[in-house]
C-alpha cells in the first residue's frame, strides 16, 4: 500500500501547514537567498537580525529542502522560491477575502465563489466611481467582445452611454436581470434598452430579487468576472473583481444558469 493513503493524508497536510508557517516565520531569509548565495554572516548584516536567529532558519530552511549550501554559502532552491510566491499569494489572497467580508455576507448560501476567486482579486468597497479612481479597475466597455450579466443594473447607473456600448455588442452580450432590477431599467432607459434588444443583445428576468450581481467581460487580452453587492437603494455597495480563469469560469456558469431559467424581456412577433 502506497505511504501517502490513508493517515499519511493528515499528516502531510499537518507537514504543509508547519512548512508555510515557517516560510512566513523565515520570509526575509527566504527572500534574501532567493537572488543569490549568502553566508551566515552576511544575512546577520543584511538582515539587522542576530547570528542565532539566523542560523535557525537557514537550517529549519535546509531541512525543509528550500535552502542548499552553495559557494561557501547558502540560496534557496527551485523549492523555496516557489514555496515563498506561494505564500505571498496565499497571504494576499486571505487578506482579499478579509477584505471582502461585505460581499461574501451578503450572498445566498446557495452562491459559493471558488477561492479561486480571491487570486490576486480587486476588492472595493464605497462609491464605485471612487473606487475606479483609487484603483486600477477599468469599467469602460469599449473593448469588451462579450458580455454576460446577472443583476447588473450598475453597468448603467455608471454609464448612461452604456446602453449604446451593449448594443454594440448585440448578440454577444446577455442581461440576466431580476424583475424589479428589469423594470427600473425600462422605466429609467426604456429607448437604450429597446436598442439593445433590437441589435440583439439578450435580456431576460428572473422572479427572484438577490442583492448581488455577476458580471462576465471578455477583452482581446483578458477575461475578468465582477462580483457585487448592491446597497439598499439598489447602489453597488462593495464588489470583488477577478483575472483568474476558473473564477471567471465560474461566473460564466453561474450567469448562465440563471439565464436558463429566465424569460426573454420582450418576445418579438
Amino acid at each position: 500500500m502506497s505511504s501517502w493513503v490513508g493517515d499519511g493524508d493528515e499528516d502531510d497536510g499537518e507537514d504543509a501547514a508547519a512548512a508555510f508557517e515557517t516560510v512566513g516565520r523565515r520570509s526575509q531569509i527566504l527572500q534574501a537567498l532567493s537572488s543569490e548565495p549568502l553566508a551566515k554572516a552576511e544575512l546577520v548584516r543584511t538582515l539587522s537580525v542576530s547570528r542565532s536567529t539566523v542560523d535557525r532558519g537557514v537550517e529549519r530552511l535546509v531541512d525543509l529542502g528550500l535552502v542548499e549550501r552553495s559557494d561557501g554559502g547558502f540560496v534557496a532552491t527551485t523549492a523555496g522560491r516557489v514555496a515563498l510566491e506561494t505564500h505571498d499569494e496565499a497571504i494576499r489572497a486571505m487578506a482579499n477575502v478579509l477584505g471582502a467580508g461585505p460581499v461574501l455576507d451578503r450572498l445566498p448560501e446557495s452562491v459559493n465563489p471558488p477561492p479561486s476567486l480571491f487570486r490576486d482579486a480587486v476588492v472595493c468597497t464605497g462609491d464605485l466611481t471612487a473606487m475606479e479612481q483609487r484603483t486600477s479597475l477599468d469599467f469602460d466597455l469599449g473593448e469588451v467582445t462579450t458580455l454576460t450579466g446577472f443583476n447588473g443594473p450598475f453597468l448603467f447607473s455608471l454609464w448612461p452611454e452604456g446602453s449604446e456600448q451593449l448594443a454594440r455588442l448585440g448578440d454577444s452580450a446577455t442581461l440576466v436581470l431580476s424583475a424589479e432590477s428589469l423594470d427600473w431599467l425600462s422605466n429609467r432607459y426604456p429607448d437604450g434598452l429597446d436598442a439593445m434588444v433590437d441589435a440583439g443583445v439578450r435580456v431576460c428576468a428572473v422572479d427572484d430579487d438577490p442583492a448581488f450581481g455577476v458580471v462576465v467581460m471578455n477583452r482581446p487580452t483578458t477575461a475578468s468576472v465582477t462580483l457585487v453587492v448592491y446597497d439598499h437603494m439598489g447602489g453597488p455597495e462593495a464588489l470583488v473583481v477577478s483575472y483568474d480563469p476558473s473564477a471567471v469560469a465560474w461566473g460564466r456558469t453561474l450567469v448562465a444558469a440563471r439565464a436558463e431559467t429566465a424569460r426573454p424581456y420582450r418576445v418579438d412577433d
